[in-house]
């Protein structure tokens, strides 16, 4: 059985990262759109926080079902990535 709330919470996931790679890709509205959502939500910062952590569960499933990589080969990819980018 689905939750609801989770499927809406990862949708709006999505939505805020194609936002965000919009912005990365040199459309500046990430922010505007941020605004736009954060006015019809009811707790902003939770919900965001929460869409953006089932948003990255979701990835985690895909990327174990789709290539055999373990939750924590994954985390640890992630880490070293972003680690090589500080230096």
């Amino acid at each position: 059985m689905s939750d609801p709330y989770r499927i809406k919470s990862t949708l709006l996931g999505v939505e805020i990262m194609t936002a965000w790679a919009a912005s990365q890709a040199g459309n500046d509205f990430m922010g505007e759109r941020l605004e736009a959502l954060k006015r019809d939500l009811e707790d902003p910062t939770n919900d965001i926080i929460t869409a953006l952590t089932n948003l990255s569960a979701y990835l985690l499933q895909l990327r174990h079902e789709e290539q055999g990589a373990s939750f924590s080969e994954t985390l640890q990819l992630i880490a070293r990535y972003v680690s090589q980018q500080e230096g």
